[in-house]
């Protein structure tokens, strides 16, 4: 079993497998002006739509310094400063979808709070863990969809990329 807390070598930063970045792109098709603001390796932006706009501080494009409005934001953040992350996503988008460990939402009770209070949790499409979908990490995995001023149940949809089933509950 790998650990992740406290290995001197640990970085926050996980590369979302192509399979992964279109299954969550299907199930959500984003539309109007989207953004990806951590852009990494582009497997998401060079499955969303073409005119998307993108972010990666690694290229000098820093997300935070991003203002403009946008109808979606689609992408796999890293975990470091998370409740930053959210709180921008939620001041400039109107739907946001974050891949992360379903823990990394729940565990922290300021993004509880960023979800009563601003984007709430619209549906979680949960694929299993981060080993099923390619990552070093076991922890469960979920894209999940923050609307902005939504206040009502989320809806938790399951989707094996294994055998590409989609079960909604």
């Amino acid at each position: 079993m790998v650990r992740t807390v406290g290995l001197n070598n640990y970085s926050d930063v996980h590369y979302t497998e192509e399979c992964v970045a279109k299954a969550v792109i299907e199930h959500f098709s984003p539309k109007g002006v989207i953004l990806e603001p951590f852009a990494g390796e582009g497997v998401f932006l060079k499955n969303l739509p073409k005119n998307t706009k993108w972010c990666e501080i690694e290229k000098g494009v820093d997300f935070f310094s991003f203002s403009e409005h946008v109808d979606w934001i689609v992408t796999n953040p890293p975990f470091l400063d998370l409740t930053k992350i959210m709180e921008h996503a939620f001041d400039i988008s109107d739907n946001t979808v974050f891949l992360l460990p379903l823990s990394k939402i729940y565990s922290s009770m300021p993004r509880l709070k960023l979800t009563r209070d601003i984007a709430g949790i619209k549906e979680h499409l949960i694929l299993g863990t981060g080993r099923d979908i390619g990552f070093d990490i076991g922890f469960p995995f979920s894209a999940t969809l923050f609307e902005k001023g939504y206040k009502g149940a989320a809806k938790h949809t399951w989707k094996s990329l294994s055998d590409g089933g989609v079960v909604s509950k």
